[in-house]
Parts: C-alpha cells; structure tokens; sequence
C-alpha cells in the first residue's frame, strides 16, 4: 500500500480504495477515537467481526461520507460502497454482509455533529 495514501489496515485491506486522499486520511485520524469509541457504546454486540476489521470498516465509512457527499441516503450510496468493497477484495469476516453495520453507523455518523467527514473542515 502507498505510504502516501495513508493509514494501513492490516491483513483486511490490500489497498485502500480509489477515491481515499490525504484529506480523507487526516480527517479520520482526528476522528478515529470518537468513531471506534461511538461504535463500542451503539454498535452492534453480535458483530463476530474483529477488532482490526471494525477498524476497517469504521474508516471506510467515515472515508465514504465525504467521497460520496452528493449522496445525502444510504440507500443512495450503499450500492457504491458495497461495489468499492468488493472491489478490495475484502472476503470472509471481512464480507460485505457482515461489515454493512460498521460502515453504515459510521456513514451516519460522520455527518453528525463532531464527525469531521468533510475533507475541508478546519481544525480549529
């Protein structure tokens, strides 16, 4: 993975997809604790996802907001998303149907208040 596209993700993603910058990148870095820590209180208990795919996931959603923000529904954008993680090669623990969840509480998420999915939010 190129070091200029940001964060790693271990043995569940080979790359980072397409539309992932450096904008995107610093934005969930300053929101990765709230987002990981927001998914421990509401997210989903059953998930057998691990640690490092929740990870993933919460980034690529969080990523997603501002990638796709002309698509303002989830419906609107989960068809795209779901072609985007397929495309990774993400398969097994870290198949799409059992990452959905993840991504979209962090889709929703991100645009909420404090989420910083924008990648021309200030840090001030």
């Amino acid at each position: 993975m190129p070091l200029a596209r940001g964060m790693q993700f271990g043995r569940l993603m080979s790359d980072l997809p397409q539309w992932w910058n450096a904008e995107i990148a610093a934005a969930w870095t300053r929101s990765r604790d709230a987002a990981i820590s927001d998914w421990k209180i509401r997210g989903d208990r059953s998930s057998s996802v691990d640690a490092e795919g929740v990870e993933h996931a919460l980034a690529f959603g969080h990523g997603a907001r501002s990638a796709y923000s002309q698509l303002v529904t989830w419906d609107a954008v989960a068809p795209h998303l779901r072609a985007d993680w397929i495309q990774l090669g993400n398969v097994g623990t870290a198949s799409w149907d059992r990452v959905v969840p993840i991504i979209e509480h962090e889709w929703l998420r991100a645009a909420g208040p404090g989420g910083d999915a924008s990648p021309d939010v200030s840090n001030t």
